[in-house]
């Protein structure tokens, strides 16, 4: 059996935070995916299930990314180090985890190599010790047999062995842009990066809005909620984050905008990394913070699961015309709203009163309650003032399973009502999940409007079976 113990040492990154000041190093996206999990997949189709990550700073970030590694069908758990940078002393340290087994040991921002389409097991001897290092040995691997775990060389730095594992070390700025050009321009189908194949060398998330008169040149990789203006030029290799604008008339290519960034009009873009209202040339490592947003600009972060005017506007009439009813109805009833730690985007949670209330079934006032949709009510206010959405993704409950599937669903922004209460699937987890991923795809204003309109003529009618799939498809 082999682990794999993960340094992930920010000595020889602090480049990084000059460019990058709001990314943890090791969360930085190549690609639109995180450095880490570069490392991650390589150990899955390697065979190893077991992985330790140790930090000097980033520890607690890491954590609260990852967790127990369930999501990535892993077991993960972590450490952290203080002053030591000796690899031996590392190992050491984290000699419980490591006893009795082969070690994977990788320091250091290193994405390795590797084919999803082709996985192979490492092994090792017992008695073996490979590895090599890169610059000033602040990146490096090693591959240890398990009799040599109290038996390590006191000098790492004679080894030099690219036949086991290659990769890329990233050292500057050059390197994260030529990577990413690399990743794009051709080794695109051999990683598994987030998003959809649309044909070679073409990634695509969901919610990406890409008008008739807009061009875009493969290869590109694009990720979610991003919207381009009219007459843009985009590609060949360019990659853009989440939730980024590229306003009308721009021209861009060869290049790397990072996520929540607004790229205004009119403009030519070549060779270049965006990030927020910073521009970056990676040749010469010249960083220019645009103080005019109409030019450059960084979006919020949570942008796209924020609730859209349209409807807050409808969440605030809906609000106004239920809380007469409401007062009228509540005197003659007896309940209680039920709390619930659920998920409410970008993985945070959040108490909320998730199932509605637990009502008197055969009453004349809970019927008329529900057939109000009264059981909605204490939701309104959170989508009138913005919260959350009126209609969007099912609200999940803060579990292992559902942050892992909303992981896999970039861009979850949960609603008061949805497709799947739309369609009566709330008690049916698998098909609930299919209802979240078409929903995904297929959304938008019109669409949520024939939601909400379907689910309160639902309820007024009082069916006792849920709706028809082909009222939501037509």
């Amino acid at each position: 059996m082999m682990k794999a113990l993960l340094f992930c040492s920010t000595r020889g990154t602090r480049w990084l935070k000059g460019f990058f000041p709001n990314h943890p190093v090791f969360l930085l996206p190549f690609a639109n995916k995180p450095a880490i999990e570069y490392i991650l997949d390589y150990c899955f189709l390697s065979g190893i299930r077991d992985v330790r990550i140790v930090s000097d700073e980033e520890s607690e970030v890491l954590r609260a990314q990852y967790r127990n590694g369930e999501m990535l069908s892993m077991n993960i758990s972590f450490g952290s180090v203080s002053s030591t940078r000796s690899v031996k002393r590392i190992i050491q340290q984290n000699m419980a985890f490591c006893r009795n087994c082969d070690l994977l040991f990788i320091s250091g921002l290193f994405l390795p190599e590797y084919d999803k389409r082709s996985p192979h097991e490492l092994s090792i001897g017992p008695d073996g010790i490979r590895g090599r290092t890169y610059g000033k040995n602040e990146v490096a691997w090693y591959l240890i047999g398990r009799n040599r775990l109290n038996d390590l060389p006191s000098d790492w730095s004679g080894f030099h062995d690219d036949t086991l594992l290659d990769g890329v070390p990233v050292t500057d700025i050059r390197d994260y842009y030529r990577h990413n050009m690399r990743l794009a321009d051709s080794d695109i189908e051999k990683y598994n990066l987030p998003g959809f194949s649309e044909g070679k060398n073409s990634f695509v998330g969901r919610d990406v809005r890409i008008p008739g008169s807009a061009r875009v040149r493969p290869p590109v990789i694009l990720g979610n909620g991003i919207q381009f203006g009219r007459r843009v030029h985009a590609g060949p290799n360019i990659i853009i984050g989440d939730n980024c604008v590229i306003d009308n008339e721009t021209t861009i290519r060869d290049t790397v905008v990072l996520g929540n960034t607004y790229i205004g009009r009119n403009l030519e873009i070549r060779g270049k990394i965006c990030s927020g209202n910073t521009l970056i040339d990676p040749e010469t490592g010249t960083s220019i913070s645009i103080a005019n947003p109409s030019v450059f600009s960084e979006m919020e972060q949570d942008e796209y699961e924020k609730c859209p005017l349209y409807q807050r506007a409808l969440a605030f009439l809906l609000l106004l015309a239920q809380t007469l009813p409401y007062a009228l109805l509540r005197p003659f009833l007896e309940f209680h709203a039920t709390l619930v730690e659920c998920l409410t985007g970008h993985g945070t949670r959040r108490t909320l009163a998730m199932h509605g209330y637990v009502l008197p079934e055969k009453s004349l006032a809970g019927k008329l309650f529900r057939k109000l949709t009264l059981t909605k009510y204490h939701l309104l206010p959170h989508a009138a003032f913005g919260k959350m959405r009126l209609v969007g993704n099912r609200l999940l409950e803060a579990t292992e399973h559902n942050e892992q599937f909303i992981r896999d669903l970039p861009g979850y922004a949960p609603g008061i009502f949805s497709y799947t209460e739309y369609l009566g699937h709330e008690n049916e987890p698998y098909q609930l999940e299919l209802d979240e991923q078409y929903y995904a795809h297929v959304m938008n204003c019109w669409f949520n409007i024939k939601i909400l309109i379907g689910i309160l003529r639902h309820n007024l009618s009082l069916e006792s079976r849920a709706l028809q799939q082909r009222g939501a498809t037509e």
